[in-house]
């Protein structure tokens, strides 16, 4: 596991390798707006409600959009209400309640007012998820077991039954190791 810096939507900085200090650890790699992200947070949800009182596991997502513009569209204002929208057609919830941490540098900015939204970049590309874990897409999600060794890892889903199924075995083997 790359022991990279993080912070959490109250701006608390630690590093992955302290999060996972003696745990499981479960990560999802996201952004705003990106509609197969949006759709994965409906399985995500009823994993994270599944595993939430484990003191082995540590669950938590990462997002490479700007931590100001993700506060504001976990607490659904105004001024994200287009992103806001597609957040419950997408995933089917009202709500956001996963843990959001952000990798310094790596902060896109998403436009607001604008039907554009595909035109934004993070402040230092290598600094985000996709090349500290090396993978091609979002969302992404891994998990690592107590030893920091990556069990699983997947980008996107075929079908969110099974991604779900795949993603509770991969915690529940990581998790029954000693």
């Amino acid at each position: 596991m790359p022991n990279v810096a993080v912070y959490d939507s109250n701006g608390l900085q630690t590093t992955l390798r302290q999060l996972a200090k003696n745990k499981v650890l479960f990560i999802d790699c996201w952004f705003i707006p990106c509609p197969p992200c949006f759709v994965e947070m409906g399985a995500l949800h009823k994993v994270y409600a599944q595993y939430a009182n484990n003191k082995n596991l540590c669950f938590i997502t990462i997002c490479m959009t700007d931590s100001a513009q993700v506060k504001a569209f976990i607490r659904q204002d105004t001024v994200m209400k287009a992103y806001v929208n597609q957040y419950q057609y997408f995933s089917g919830l009202k709500e956001f309640k996963l843990p959001v941490y952000f990798m310094p540098g790596c902060n896109s900015k998403v436009p607001l007012g604008t039907k554009v939204l595909s035109h934004f970049a993070p402040n230092d590309r290598s600094k985000c998820p996709d090349v500290i874990f090396a993978f091609q897409a979002y969302p992404t999600s891994m998990v690592f077991d107590k030893q920091g060794k990556q069990v699983f890892k997947e980008t996107g889903f075929d079908n969110l039954d099974q991604y779900e199924q795949r993603l509770t075995k991969a915690l529940n083997d990581a998790l029954s190791v000693k």
